[in-house]
């Protein structure tokens, strides 16, 4: 039995893998500006969130045009939000005011702490019972509780008897 050998071509041999995937650095970092995720920004390339984590990985260009879209984005809003507020909005001014100078600016909540002293409080109770208490005497009860009225003394005029074959 003879032994197949296989036959070498000449022909130069293809790499294995996928293609690699080149993404537009100006449309990534426009995407950002926008204030866009990585996540989202994958979304709208129409690539998966890995290709854009091996990018970010393999170039710092990449990771660059991210950072330089997040920045163009912040500015051009914190541009606006300055020229809306001199411009006299209100609602504006105040959020501005809250963000950039926090210390003078933010809305207040004042917590009170109160320290209480159960045998200040145990005393003046005493004092209330008129000394009751200290003459192991049962205390007089103030506007005692009359008993439950019975269904028929609330409701005198309905018929509370259960009906057969109801």
């Amino acid at each position: 039995m003879e032994q197949k050998t296989p036959k070498k071509d000449n022909k130069s041999l293809k790499k294995g893998g996928r293609k690699k995937i080149v993404l537009d650095l100006e449309q990534v970092e426009n995407l950002a500006s926008r204030g866009l995720g990585t996540t989202q920004i994958a979304r709208a390339m129409g690539v998966s969130w890995n290709t854009i984590d091996r990018n970010r990985k393999r170039s710092v260009d990449f990771e660059d045009a991210i950072k330089r879209g997040k920045a163009k984005g912040l500015a051009q809003v914190t541009n606006s939000l300055f020229t809306s507020a001199t411009d006299g909005n209100v609602t504006a001014q105040i959020f501005y005011l809250k963000n950039q100078d926090a210390k003078t600016w933010k809305d207040r909540v004042e917590n009170v702490h109160a320290t209480i002293n159960l045998n200040d409080v145990l005393s003046g109770a005493k004092d209330r019972l008129g000394g009751q208490v200290a003459d192991n005497k049962e205390p007089k009860i103030i506007n005692a509780v009359k008993s439950i009225p019975t269904a028929r003394e609330q409701f005198p005029n309905k018929d509370l008897k259960k009906k057969k074959g109801g």
